[in-house]
């Protein structure tokens, strides 16, 4: 039943008192999804819980709350290196659905794209709304967060335990969940440059004997993480 409800994130929606729907949301509800006044919706707070509601002219009256377990155990961030061209849209959209918990972007040392201050904020706002709308697809009762950092090297400080996807010779450990929260580190089309690989040291990792496309690589390793 849950499931088959049309739903909607609204961050912060309080249970007890009848909730307000954004004009977008309205829009979506009433004129894409041709719901009228009564129709059962699920309202996402963005906190776990889902709170099954009744849809009225401009709010939706709650009726019960409910906590699917749809959310994975392990909290996995994925720090990608910025890809080309719509390549990263395609990787939130799939690592959302898969279950990652949060997206950390960074420039690497042959990363082709350049992202200036107002770039950046225009295609974080277009990837948390990619997200948004993966989260409300695939039935996830949490959106993904975002974070910019400078390079390989920032990523390393903030999480120093993070494995990461490398196309070395000879490389044996293959990725496996571990602990209740993990990083994973996917590098750009062109490979880690040599000062890179030695920020990696013996945190590379393999998910096999072939090499993935960028935008495959991510989507891959957190399958393998969460979809067990």
């Amino acid at each position: 039943m849950l499931r088959a409800l049309p739903r909607v994130f609204i961050q912060g929606a309080d249970p007890n008192g009848p909730i307000a729907l954004p004009k977008e949301e309205l829009d979506k509800l009433r004129k894409v999804l041709r719901l009228s006044p009564g129709a059962e919706i699920a309202v996402l707070p963005d906190d776990g819980s889902l709170i099954q509601c009744r849809l009225q002219p401009q709010h939706a009256d709650p009726i019960s709350v409910h906590h699917p377990d749809t959310e994975p155990k392990l909290q996995l961030t994925l720090a990608q290196a910025l890809p080309k061209g719509d390549k990263m849209d395609e990787i939130v959209r799939a690592c959302t659905e898969i279950g990652v918990s949060r997206f950390l972007l960074f420039p690497s040392d042959r990363t082709v794209v350049k992202w200036d201050a107002k770039k950046t904020i225009d295609r974080v706002n277009r990837l948390q709304a990619i997200a948004r709308e993966a989260a409300e697809v695939c039935f996830r009762t949490r959106i993904p967060t975002f974070e910019v950092t400078s390079g390989l090297a920032a990523v390393m400080r903030m999480h120093p335990d993070a494995v990461v996807l490398s196309e070395v010779e000879g490389i044996s450990p293959r990725l496996q969940p571990k602990g209740t929260e993990m990083t994973i580190v996917v590098g750009p089309e062109g490979g880690w440059s040599k000062l890179e690989l030695k920020l990696i040291g013996n945190r590379g990792i393999t998910l096999g004997p072939r090499v993935l496309r960028v935008d495959h690589a991510g989507p891959a390793a957190a399958s393998i993480l969460l979809l067990q």
